[in-house]
């Protein structure tokens, strides 16, 4: 069984944070503070130079760039986080896991990825991989 390391809501913090060791490293949404590129550029580069054989992430509602601007999110991960799988509502296979992600939060505020309550978020927690091992939500998928 690969040892699985979870973390999140790093805002930015992230080089302050010691990494326990572990075969898939897990970062379930908030790296930044909101979300603007030089931000996502930072964290990016962090995630990519974890020693991690395997690494995840889901985006979360202070990131911004990844609901606002998903193309260019996506040029960013591919220029300075190439071996980071990136679940977006949707799944992927490490190291034997079946693992699904979604940024979708219950609406707070006005942060990024936020879904009314009821019909309109539903179909995020039900696309969910029904065979999937492991689900990472930034937040509890209550509704």
């Amino acid at each position: 069984m690969p040892r699985i390391v979870c973390i999140s809501d790093t805002h930015g913090l992230h080089a302050r944070i010691i990494v326990p060791a572990g075969d898939i490293l897990i970062h379930a949404g908030d790296g930044t503070n909101l979300g603007r590129e030089i931000e996502v550029v930072d964290f990016l580069q962090w995630l990519e130079a974890q020693p991690h054989p395997a690494k995840v992430m889901i985006a979360g509602n202070h990131d911004f760039l990844f609901e606002k601007s998903p193309d260019r999110a996506a040029q960013l991960l591919q220029q300075h986080a190439p071996s980071v799988t990136y679940l977006n509502d949707s799944g992927a296979t490490i190291a034997g896991l079946k693992i699904w992600g979604s940024p979708v939060q219950p609406w707070f505020l006005d942060w990024a990825f936020n879904r009314q309550r009821g019909s309109e978020i539903q179909w995020h927690w039900d696309s969910r991989g029904a065979d999937s091992n492991m689900i990472s939500f930034l937040l509890t998928p209550k509704y």
